[in-house]
């Protein structure tokens, strides 16, 4: 799928087969719910020709490559829509009337939007530098005991990690409520910490069992001490990895709702929350330009954990994909 006319080709035929299976699908529900048109007859009439010609017609690898692209259009296009509509020049989100970078001025001129931003920067950073700590020190020690105790701590990671993030906020909620206290910014903090603790522990203890041990006991076995150790050999090898956990913790505590939106308290918003809240009164292109900075910032956070995951894997030998996955 090299040449660009296999790859519109495939995709083309990919969005004809899956039209053609929701004219098919909307004419069998209107067949058994008794509201049949003609209309709905001749559009499954030529679904049903589209999946059967189109398999024929396109290859199966292209024709998956194609719906892979259809796929990535359907998500990423609401996401393009904003984007484009936050340089809108007029005041109707949803008639574009010309380039304008206007609302982005305006948008910074709010006041609850700019209190917003600080205080998800500062949650986030505060967040980032513990959960990384913390996370950091957890891989190191669980990457050197026994398997009968490392496993209780793994169910425990993998279970912040694959339980749904709404629930996480609910018992959280309960959690501070129980302890009598106050929400705000410190619940947020400790929410977002005690997820991204467990994101940074997964990277770098991946990392740590991947470079092996022969450099650290060949460093012992020389005469230095434990600290020196950590400090010249296993710390600028695990470098890497805790870069990339402290920028994916900052992105992941920055960009957060669920949990923030449950921890906050009253007058607490974060840059996310501020969004959410000025949606509840319709969409405004302040709001398109203050969501196209956020997606911004998570997109510098995220380009520059591939970075120094990429440098990582060419300068030490390691693929990037053992360096971000779990142990």
């Amino acid at each position: 799928m090299r040449d660009p006319v296999g790859k519109l080709g495939a995709f083309l035929g990919a969005l004809a087969f899956v039209a053609g299976l929701i004219a098919v699908a909307a004419f069998l529900l209107g067949l058994a719910s008794g509201d049949l048109t003609v209309r709905r007859a001749v559009a499954a009439l030529a679904g049903a020709a589209a999946i059967v010609l189109v398999p024929r017609a396109v290859p199966l690898s292209r024709l998956l490559g194609g719906y892979s692209a259809l796929v990535y259009a359907f998500l990423f296009m609401p996401i393009l829509v904003v984007v484009v509509y936050a340089f809108n020049s007029g005041t109707n989100v949803a008639e574009f009337s010309g380039f304008s970078t206007r609302w982005f001025g305006r948008a910074l001129d709010d006041d609850t939007i700019t209190s917003a931003v600080g205080r998800s920067v500062r949650i986030a950073v505060s967040s980032a530098i513990v959960a990384t700590v913390f996370g950091t020190a957890a891989a190191l020690a669980l990457s050197k005991v026994s398997r009968r105790i490392r496993n209780p701590f793994d169910v425990l990671v993998f279970l912040t990690l694959v339980v749904p993030e709404i629930v996480i906020a609910v018992s959280t909620l309960i959690f501070f409520v129980n302890l009598s206290f106050d929400l705000g910014p410190v619940t947020m903090f400790l929410g977002h910490t005690v997820f991204n603790a467990s994101l940074v522990m997964l990277i770098v203890r991946a990392r740590f069992v991947s470079m092996g041990y022969s450099l650290e006991e060949a460093s012992m076995d020389l005469g230095a001490s434990p600290l020196s150790t950590f400090r010249q050999v296993t710390l600028p090898r695990l470098a890497p990895a805790i870069v990339a956990g402290l920028m994916l913790s900052f992105t992941f505590s920055f960009d957060d709702v669920v949990i923030s939106n449950f921890t906050a308290g009253a007058g607490n918003d974060t840059w996310p929350l501020r969004v959410l809240a000025g949606l509840r009164f319709g969409l405004r292109p302040d709001l398109n330009a203050t969501a196209t900075m956020m997606l911004g910032v998570t997109l510098i956070g995220l380009t520059a954990t591939a970075l120094v995951l990429r440098r990582a894997a060419r300068t030490q030998g390691v693929p990037a994909e053992v360096i971000a996955a779990g142990a």
